[in-house]
């Protein structure tokens, strides 16, 4: 699965996984920028990174439900850098 962000939003902003699944996510840059990628729910992040790069996490979805993904940096959360994960 790849996500792309900029400021201030992702692509796509919403995804779907399944329970017990393992993903691999690469999270791109395609703003100017430093940004990240961070489920809470899930206990996953990737690093923060410059306009242009990028970052691969892997992890297993172990439970099912609506969870909000978001960028940590500052405050682009709030400025409407998030989006969602339903894990079914």
């Amino acid at each position: 699965i790849t996500v792309e962000g900029k400021e201030y939003s992702f692509s796509p902003a919403s995804i779907t996984l399944t329970k017990g699944e393992r993903i691999s996510l690469t999270f791109k840059n395609a703003g100017r920028l430093p940004h990240n990628f961070t489920i809470d729910d899930l206990g996953v992040a990737t690093k923060t990174v410059s306009g242009g790069q990028s970052d691969t996490v892997e992890f297993t979805a172990d439970k099912t439900g609506t969870f909000t993904f978001y960028c940590s940096v500052g405050s682009h959360r709030s400025l409407g850098m998030e989006g969602e994960v339903e894990v079914k």
